[in-house]
């Protein structure tokens, strides 16, 4: 039996694509490297987290959320397959909270985690995170959607990466809104 060349051309070009697809699919992305952010978007950089002393089975997250869009968002909820949940906590009347209902980056602002001032817990962890690893984020914002970011493990003392800064012509004062949430 011989197949028409159209056939094998098309067979060929969909094995190409697909192969292409999965080499892309396993290569690790980085917000905080990405390319620039559009104007109007919500933006994730310079995040990491810390690697757990033993035997403790949580991890903290951090990172910095731009929000250069006109409209207020809010990040509702943060998902990762390090462990069994993720929890926002931010500093609120000089208390660390949990966040359950999220916190509002507000337009042409930031929100700004880091130590003493606010992280995401990982906790119930499902295996040893060592600095090195990467660990794989979700940021599920109520307008912009979705937001992936991979996040290097750092271990315990070593200096917090710096992240990259994105600038924000409507407003050079860019804040963390520090327990601002809802």
């Amino acid at each position: 039996m011989r197949l028409p060349w159209p056939a094998v051309v098309g067979g060929s070009l969909v094995v190409a694509l697909g192969a292409a697809g999965l080499i892309r699919g396993a290569m690790p992305q980085s917000a905080a490297s990405g390319p620039a952010p559009s104007p109007g978007s919500v933006v994730v950089t310079g995040a990491y987290v810390r690697a757990p002393v033993p035997p403790t089975q949580s991890a903290a997250a951090y990172f910095v959320v731009y929000n250069t869009t006109a409209h207020d968002d809010r990040l509702q909820r943060v998902v990762t397959g390090a462990g069994a949940t993720a929890v926002l906590h931010t500093e609120v009347n000089g208390q660390m909270t949990a966040t359950g209902s999220g916190v509002v980056i507000p337009a042409h602002g930031s929100l700004v985690l880091s130590t003493g001032n606010g992280h995401v817990m990982i906790e119930h962890l499902f295996g040893p995170l060592t600095a090195g690893q990467d660990v794989n984020i979700e940021l599920d914002f109520q307008i912009a959607g979705p937001i992936n970011v991979t996040a290097p493990v750092i271990a315990v003392g070593a200096p917090a990466p710096t992240g990259g800064s994105v600038p924000n012509p409507a407003d050079s004062s860019t804040s963390a809104p520090s327990g601002a949430h809802s």
